[in-house]
């Protein structure tokens, strides 16, 4: 795989940037429509089905 040297964004101008945006996202979807064919692979997580995962790492306070 090639390294590819990009300007600094200061450097460029709204239109340029728009365009380079543009142009991630078209990868991304193309790479996305290509890989449909190959087998999906499944990660397990290590929970059983009735385990529920929370952001959050406590319980809320409720202030009196």
């Amino acid at each position: 795989m090639q390294t590819i040297a990009l300007p600094p964004p200061d450097a460029l101008s709204p239109a340029a940037r728009a365009a380079e945006i543009t142009a991630i996202l078209a990868t991304a979807i193309v790479r996305s429509w290509v890989s449909e064919g190959q087998p999906e692979s499944q990660v397990g997580l290590g929970f059983v089905a009735d385990q529920r995962v929370h952001t959050t790492p406590y319980q809320e306070e409720r202030l009196s």
